[in-house]
C-alpha cells in the first residue's frame, strides 16, 4: 500500500496452494543454480571424494617418477654391492641377492630346480654373449706367458686393445703374486712410504675411502668394463667422481689396514667382474 494515500499497489493471496507452488519453484531454482556452480566452477574440488583432472595427471606423473627412481636406486645398490665385493677381495659372481634367491625358490621349472651358483643370465644377455664370441676375431688378447699354478683361466680374458696400454702404478719388486686359490686377487709391490701411486689408465674414481682391513683404498672405473684397485695407501689424492688421466698420481703408497705388514701397494685388476693377473698386462 502507498504510505501516503493508503491505496493498494499490489496484492498476493497467501494460500496453501500458492505457498506450495512458489516454494517448489524456489527450491528447483536453487538446486539448478547449485548444480551449475558445482559443475562449472572450482568449487567442485571442495566436495569430498571428487578429484580434478590435474590432480589425476599429477599423480600419474609422480608414479612414473617414483618408479624410475626405484629402478635407478636398485641399480645403484647392485653396483655398490659389486664394488664392495671387489674392494674386499671377493668375487661378485658368487653373490646371490635375496630377490634372486626368492625367485629361484618359487621357480618350478627344471632350471629353477638346479642349484644357483651365481647371477642368472637373461635371454638378451645370452644373445649378447653369442654375438661377442662371434666377433672374437676382431679383439686383441693380452701378451701370452707360461701358466703357473697360481694363474687361472681368468688371465686369458679377452680385453679391448686399449687395456693393453697400462701404466705401472708404482715401480718396485713384486713380493706377493696373484693367486686365486688363496683369494689373493692382486699383486703386492714393495715400495717406500709416500711413493706416488699412479692411475694405470684414464677413468673415473668410483671409491675413495678408508677400510679397516685394507686401509686407504681407491678404485677407478676404466673403459671396457675394467676396474683397478689400489690398497694400503697412506693417503688419497682423489675423491669419488673425479676423472683421472693415465699416469696421474691418485694416492701415496703406505702401510695402512689390518692386512698390511709393511709398506707396499696391493694392486688389483678386474675385467668384466672377474679378477685378472696384473702381471699379464703390466711390467712392474
Amino acid at each position: 500500500m502507498d504510505t501516503d494515500t493508503y491505496k493498494e499497489k499490489w496484492s498476493v493471496e497467501l494460500s496453501a496452494t500458492n505457498l506450495f507452488v512458489w516454494g517448489g519453484i524456489s527450491i528447483i531454482i536453487l538446486i539448478v543454480l547449485t548444480s551449475l556452480i558445482i559443475a562449472f566452477t572450482p568449487l567442485r574440488e571442495l566436495i569430498p571424494g571428487y578429484t580434478s583432472n590435474k590432480l589425476v595427471e599429477q599423480t600419474y606423473q609422480n608414479s612414473l617418477v617414483i618408479d624410475s627412481l626405484e629402478r635407478q636406486l636398485a641399480g645403484q645398490e647392485r653396483m655398490l654391492a659389486d664394488i664392495k665385493d671387489v674392494i674386499m677381495g671377493n668375487d661378485p659372481g658368487t653373490r646371490i641377492s635375496n630377490a634372486d634367491s626368492a625367485r629361484a625358490a618359487n621357480d618350478t621349472t627344471a632350471k629353477g630346480k638346479e642349484k644357483n651358483k651365481g647371477y642368472s643370465h637373461s635371454a638378451a644377455d645370452s644373445l649378447l654373449r653369442v654375438e661377442v664370441e662371434q666377433q672374437d676375431q676382431y679383439t686383441v688378447k693380452a701378451k701370452s706367458k707360461p701358466k703357473t699354478s697360481n694363474e687361472t683361466s681368468a688371465d686369458e680374458t679377452t680385453v679391448n686393445a686399449t687395456t693393453l696400454l697400462l701404466f705401472a702404478p708404482v715401480k718396485g719388486k713384486v713380493i706377493s703374486p696373484f693367486d686365486t686359490k688363496t683369494k689373493h686377487y692382486g699383486v703386492d709391490i714393495a715400495g717406500a712410504v709416500n711413493d706416488a701411486v699412479k692411475a694405470v689408465a684414464p677413468g673415473t674414481v668410483i671409491f675413495s675411502n678408508f677400510t679397516t682391513e685394507t686401509g686407504y683404498v681407491i678404485a677407478i672405473q676404466h673403459q671396457g668394463g675394467m676396474i683397478s684397485l689400489y690398497k694400503h695407501n697412506s693417503a688419497l689424492l682423489k675423491h669419488s667422481g673425479d676423472v683421472v688421466r693415465a699416469g696421474e698420481p691418485v694416492a701415496f703408497l703406505g702401510n695402512t689396514g689390518e692386512l698390511s705388514s709393511g709398506p707396499h701397494l696391493h694392486f688389483e685388476l678386474w675385467v668384466a667382474g672377474k679378477p685378472v693377473n696384473p702381471l699379464v698386462y703390466i711390467s712392474f
